[in-house]
């Protein structure tokens, strides 16, 4: 979290505009089914049966799940080979540009260091020139930090349920959406009971903020 602090320093708010945060992987980017293709490389497969990835990434060979100390290496190694290949969720970018319009958009991603760069090029090219913050962990004491550059609106976007949590006990305040792209995972999570409004399409997301700013 130390990291994001101070790539906040560097971000320059319209202290006039309220703020969208939204998270990048499962609701800017699919995740899911790109990690899926990337274990399958290396003689694994995930089957989420709940939304975590404990428990569900096994060995193809023997079905055995794979040891969760392994999943900083495997998910280091996904961004390494795949951070490129993940596609954007069908039209993000088109609502987050409607959404711009009157409001500034920060896109807050938990993604290790090392790649974020290649994820900010990733998005720029895709024409998605908001602010990127790189972050670890819970969520919401990056949001407290952004609450404290602001007293506009601030509306957070993630598909996560311990993020909204996060968030809930940080900047209670904020308007928090979750959304999954995944079609899948969508079915098989709950609305978390932190959210204030569950999501099943950018559509959905851009008429939901438009109504809490009156817009």
């Amino acid at each position: 979290m130390k990291f994001a602090l101070e790539q906040l320093k560097l971000l320059s708010l319209n202290k006039t505009r309220p703020v969208i945060i939204s998270d990048a992987d499962e609701v800017i980017l699919h995740f899911a089914h790109i990690l899926s293709d990337y274990l399958r490389t290396q003689g694994m497969y995930v089957n989420f049966v709940s939304y975590a990835l404990e428990g569900n990434i096994k060995y193809i060979d023997n079905g055995k799940p794979v040891d969760s100390a392994l999943f900083s290496e495997i998910i280091d190694d996904y961004f390494d080979n795949y951070v490129e290949k993940q596609p954007l969720v069908e039209n993000a970018a088109a609502h987050l540009k409607n959404l711009s319009e009157f409001c500034d958009i920060i896109i807050l991603t938990n993604i290790p260091h090392d790649y974020a760069d290649r994820r900010r090029a990733v998005l720029t090219e895709a024409g998605l020139t908001y602010p990127m913050i790189s972050s670890s962990g819970p969520k919401g004491p990056v949001m407290k930090a952004i609450r404290k550059m602001t007293s506009q609106e601030l509306i957070f976007i993630d598909d996560i349920s311990n993020h909204h949590k996060s968030v809930a006990k940080f900047v209670p305040d904020a308007l928090r959406i979750q959304f999954i792209a995944n079609r899948h995972l969508n079915s098989i999570e709950k609305k978390s009971e932190f959210c204030h409004h569950r999501c099943h399409d950018w559509s959905h997301i851009e008429q939901v903020v438009r109504g809490y700013l009156n817009k």
